[in-house]
């Protein structure tokens, strides 16, 4: 055993209590939801499944994550798809303020989200806009726009544009080139943008609690219900989203991340 095996064993045993202190919170949260008993308590007094079953019943639960999928979907696919149209003209091109509309473009990463929220509520109230689902496409777009640019511009820069100039020399198009070699090329980033959009917008609470005015968002039905009910209804939602996140997460990895490496 050399001299550094007994540092390196405190670092990898301070490195597991970290891990098991972060992920401690979720299995007391699946244990609240397998709770036979009718309140939200921990040791869950006996093991069941009613909570799960009566996510069924919960009306408001559905109708807020319908919302909820629709706007991280529609989002994700306008934000990668305005962040493509923005890494062109960034990446390919030098302009005056060109490093104003970059900074323009990822300033919601920098700004509290209490501040965007209560900037949107502001805003759209003096327009007299008291929609639910227009206010909050508006700003989920507003809010997955920053991580879709940082991800697409990283992508098209380290892309080289030699490769699509090649195309055109052999007859194809600026468009035909451009969706032939470069999109396969930076392919999987849009795919990791597109995933990054989907969850910043499925997650969204603190900015999207100011929006909710005919119609609520998974997380704020989910704030509400804890405030309002004692039952672990709610705890039984939040493990099963913990589970359909890790699900992704593992698809995501197995499926994209290899991939960018492996061309790389």
């Amino acid at each position: 055993m050399t001299a550094h095996a007994p540092r390196h064993i405190v670092i990898r045993l301070i490195g597991a209590i970290l891990i098991m202190l972060l992920i401690l919170p979720i299995f007391i949260l699946v244990g609240v939801s397998l709770n036979a008993g009718v309140e939200q308590t921990f040791p869950p007094q006996g093991l069941s499944l009613r909570w799960y079953e009566n996510l069924a019943n919960r009306s408001g639960f559905i109708e807020a994550g319908r919302l909820t999928l629709g706007l991280a979907v529609g989002s994700s696919i306008v934000s990668v798809l305005a962040s493509l149209c923005a890494a062109v003209a960034l990446a390919r091109y030098t302009f005056p303020g060109r490093a104003f509309v970059l900074t323009l473009l990822l300033s919601p990463l920098i700004v509290p989200q209490v501040v965007v929220g209560m900037g949107f509520l502001i805003t759209l109230s003096a327009l007299g806009v008291f929609n639910s689902l227009f206010s909050l496409s508006l700003l989920h777009l507003t809010i997955t726009l920053p991580f879709t640019v940082r991800v697409v511009v990283a992508a098209l820069s380290g892309m080289p544009a030699s490769l699509e100039q090649a195309a055109q020399s052999l007859g194809a198009r600026p468009l035909r080139a451009f969706f032939e070699i470069t999109i396969p090329q930076i392919g999987p980033s849009l795919v990791a943008a597109g995933v990054f959009a989907f969850v910043t917008s499925f997650e969204n609470f603190t900015a999207s609690q100011f929006l909710v005015w005919d119609r609520m968002t998974l997380p704020v039905a989910i704030y509400t219900s804890i405030q309002t009910e004692n039952d672990p209804t709610a705890a039984a939602l939040s493990s099963l989203i913990v589970v359909i996140v890790v699900v992704l997460i593992a698809i995501f990895h197995r499926f994209v991340i290899k991939h960018m490496f492996a061309s790389s």
